[in-house]
């Protein structure tokens, strides 16, 4: 691994039980890829880099205050989580230690940036939040609407599809927008984008893209149900599922169908996507893993519940949970069972990877974090 020469030391400052501030320090750690918003990337691709090696086993298990949220991040050692009842919680992966946490009221969910940690509440009079980790405060705040999704960063903006019909990008370091584009019906769905446009589906029934720099409508293509899941970007296609139970793969520059795939039940959640595979979950209680160039199926496989996460591809390996409490671990190329892991409750939080940590959390307050018996 190549050595990081300025990464950071995480000393927590924490005071009256509501500042979360850290304090930066440079020091020599490995080069570890970090996982800063949903999806890894604002492609949402769900893949991180290297290599898992199972069996992996329980090093730490932490309580929490109420159900943790949907999103989890792992950036420098620190893992950033949210839960239901409003909290924000830092965590030190390789101390195996809290930091601290910060009320936020209400349920919420992050992106972070540097020292920027962005907050977007799923509800409530403000909704975005600018927060600062070295001095421990909010430095703006907007209403941007009910955000039932997850945001991105990209290049010092933040783009947010909100609850009540739009989509906007913000400057991150003054939450002044630079544009909003409205639209017909709720948006529950993540937007996507590969660095020219913005992808996300609509309650509407339909996909769109709108252009980065003025959110500009550039196309939209219909579906026959609401497009709840976060789509993903690879090689310039589109791939997103609906609830009218096909899963489409749309050409990104001008949203023609290249091929479409029927499932037997609703896909609600996004997909992890490599240049071999389409990972993907849906009510029926299957994984479809499909051929990106065709919709060819590579493998199908049945977890005995619905699958309530986003699929993560590291390696070989393919990572998600189900309601049955059960995390799953199959082999990417064939779908066959590797490990598994029965949690105390059911699973709605997309696991993610740091370095040797994979980390996962269930209904039942309870987060776990699991290391590698194994490290290449």
């Amino acid at each position: 691994m190549k050595i990081r020469l300025l990464a950071f030391l995480i000393v927590f400052v924490f005071a009256n039980c509501a500042k979360l501030q850290l304090q930066k320090k440079p020091v020599i750690i490995d080069d570890i890829p970090n996982w800063n918003m949903w999806g890894g990337n604002i492609a949402r691709t769900h893949v991180y880099p290297g290599n898992f090696l199972l069996p992996a086993e329980p090093v730490q298990r932490v309580s929490t205050s109420s159900a943790v949220g949907k999103t989890l991040l792992a950036v420098d050692g620190m893992l950033f989580y949210t839960t239901l009842d409003g909290e924000i919680h830092a965590y030190d992966l390789t101390k195996k230690d809290e930091i601290g946490h910060k009320s936020m009221d209400l349920h919420s969910t992050l992106v972070v940036q540097d020292s920027v940690l962005i907050i977007a509440r799923r509800y409530g009079d403000d909704t975005l939040f600018g927060y600062n980790l070295n001095s421990g405060k909010i430095f703006w705040h907007i209403n941007a609407g009910d955000v039932d999704s997850e945001p991105y960063i990209d290049n010092d903006q933040i783009v947010v599809t909100a609850l009540y019909k739009h989509i906007d990008k913000y400057q991150i370091m003054t939450g002044e927008r630079i544009w909003k584009t409205d639209l017909p019906e709720h948006i529950h769905s993540s937007p996507a984008s590969d660095g020219k446009l913005i992808f996300f589906g609509c309650d509407d029934n339909f996909v769109y893209a709108v252009d980065g720099d003025d959110g500009a409508i550039v196309w939209k293509f219909q579906t026959n149900g609401a497009v709840q899941a976060g789509p993903s970007v690879l090689d310039s296609t589109v791939f997103v599922g609906s609830t009218d139970k096909f899963f489409y793969a749309l050409d990104s520059d001008n949203g023609k169908l290249r091929w479409k795939f029927l499932t037997d039940g609703q896909i609600l959640n996004g997909a992890a996507v490599n240049k071999s595979a389409v990972v993907f979950g849906t009510t029926d209680e299957h994984v479809y893993c499909l051929n990106p160039l065709n919709g060819a199926v590579r493998w199908k496989f049945h977890a005995g519940s619905v699958i309530s996460t986003t699929p993560l591809i590291c390696g070989k390996t393919i990572f998600f949970g189900s309601l049955n409490h059960f995390l799953f671990a199959l082999n990417v190329e064939t779908g066959e069972e590797i490990w598994k892991f029965k949690t105390r409750g059911r699973i709605r939080t997309d696991p993610i990877i740091w370095g040797k940590y994979l980390i996962c959390a269930s209904e039942d307050h309870d987060l776990i974090i699991f290391q590698s018996k194994e490290t290449e």
